[in-house]
């Protein structure tokens, strides 16, 4: 294993419509894609932030949590209808035990209805915004996956920025890891507690 270089990804994407009082949302957005002959090439993620744009119609004084899991690939989408069961169905792929995730994090919001324009306040203080990352590689892709959930009244879509920071190091490998990478980034709930 060699280190070859840091790289960061800084971005954000628009957030679709935010239901109402606790009914659950989803989307997902890819940040990174490596397509290339070159398989020996693979990403340790290193640092990750993500956070709620703060200046925000906020849908009156209560509560907002963006939960996240970045993956190495496509988690399968709540059925169609959107029922809470499938909903929760859908949250337990953001669970350490799927192994196409590698970094996962939550942030509690307290949304203030102000006289003038309303905002958000992280619940955690100042920049709390920290994923908890195992030390996975990805070779191809990064997906960032979210849920918001609010107390408050529903928010447009467009109205929510989902912004991200991804520090990450670029580390060759031998093929036959580059493998072995790929096959356990797309398997789904497999077992790590077995030996490698």
């Amino acid at each position: 294993m060699i280190i070859m270089s840091k790289r960061t990804l800084v971005g954000s994407f628009d957030y679709p419509i935010i239901r109402a009082t606790g009914t659950m949302s989803f989307t997902d957005h890819v940040i990174f894609a490596y397509e290339g002959r070159d398989q020996t090439k693979s990403w340790r993620i290193e640092e990750i932030q993500c956070w709620l744009n703060p200046m925000v119609e906020s849908g009156g004084d209560g509560r907002t949590i963006l939960n996240y899991c970045l993956s190495t690939d496509f988690l399968d989408d709540p059925e169609a209808g959107g029922t809470p069961e499938s909903f929760r169905t859908y949250a337990r792929q953001y669970n350490a035990q799927d192994n196409r995730g590698i970094a996962w994090g939550m942030t509690d919001y307290q949304n203030r209805d102000a006289t003038t324009n309303d905002f958000r306040v992280p619940g955690q203080g100042i920049i709390p915004f920290g994923m908890i990352a195992n030390g996975r590689r990805a070779i191809n892709y990064l997906i960032l996956n979210c849920m918001v959930v609010t107390e408050n009244s529903a928010l447009a879509a467009g109205e929510t920025q989902v912004n991200y920071r991804i520090v990450m190091s670029e580390i060759k490998i031998d093929p036959t890891e580059s493998i072995l990478h790929q096959v356990r980034g797309m398997a789904q709930d497999v077992d790590t507690n077995r030996p490698n």
